[in-house]
C-alpha cells in the first residue's frame, strides 16, 4: 500500500471504532480527543514503513530509517507483532513520565505538545491501533507480512491470491478513496450531519 492509502485505510476503520465506541457505550470524545486519536493513527498507520527510507515516514526519518533497513530490511521486523509489542512498552515506559517527556522526541513532539496524561493514553492507543492497520493493509498485498519475525519468516495475508492488490495499482487507489468515503461520512455522521 501506498502511504497516503495507509493513513486513509486507518483512519476509516479508525473513524469506524472511535464513533461507533462513542455511539454503543454512550460515552462522546471530546473533539481533542477525537483528533488526538485520529492523529495517532496517522502516524502508527506510516511507522512500520520507517524501514524504507523512499516511504512517506521514511524521507522524514533518513537516518534512522537507512539504519534500519540495513538491519531487517523492508517488510522485515517493523511489520512484527514483535515490533507493535516492543513499541507498546516503549509507549508505557514513556507515557510514564508524562506528556512532557514525549513532547522532547522529534517525531511525536507535535502530535503531544499541550497534552494531558488522559489525552496522551488516547494517542498512544491510536499509534498501536495505526500500527496494526498498518500490517493489515500490507496483508492485503501480494507479498504480505511476516507478523511472527523473528521466530518465523512466513509472510502471512488477510485473502485468498487473486484479491491482493499491488502497491499504487488502481485498487490500492480504490482502498483509498473507499476509506476516506467512510471517513467522512462517519465522522459527519458523530457530528450531527445527518443524510
Amino acid at each position: 500500500m501506498l502511504g497516503k492509502t495507509h493513513i486513509a485505510f486507518a483512519l476509516g476503520i479508525g473513524a469506524f471504532v472511535a464513533v461507533g465506541f462513542s455511539v454503543l457505550t454512550n460515552t462522546p470524545l471530546s473533539l481533542k480527543e477525537l483528533n488526538v486519536f485520529y492523529g495517532g493513527v496517522t502516524l502508527g498507520a506510516l511507522l512500520p514503513d520507517i524501514d524504507e527510507p523512499n516511504s512517506t515516514i521514511g524521507k522524514k526519518t533518513l537516518g534512522i530509517s537507512n539504519a534500519i533497513k540495513a538491519l531487517f530490511g523492508h517488510r522485515g521486523l517493523t511489520h512484527s507483532i514483535t515490533f507493535i509489542v516492543g513499541l507498546g512498552i516503549l509507549l508505557l515506559v514513556l507515557s510514564a513520565f508524562g506528556a512532557e517527556m514525549l513532547s522532547g522526541i522529534p517525531l511525536v513532539s507535535g502530535f503531544v505538545k499541550g497534552l494531558d496524561d488522559a489525552v496522551l493514553e488516547v494517542f498512544i492507543f491510536g499509534i498501536l491501533f495505526g500500527c496494526v492497520l498498518h500490517l493489515m493493509g500490507d496483508m492485503l498485498t501480494p507479498s504480505g507480512v511476516p507478523l511472527l519475525l523473528p521466530f518465523s519468516t512466513r509472510n502471512f495475508h488477510l485473502t485468498p491470491t487473486f484479491l491482493r492488490f499491488k502497491t499504487g495499482g488502481i485498487w490500492d487507489y480504490a482502498v483509498g478513496v473507499f476509506s476516506l468515503g467512510i471517513f467522512s461520512v462517519l465522522n459527519a455522521y458523530y457530528f450531527g450531519f445527518h443524510f
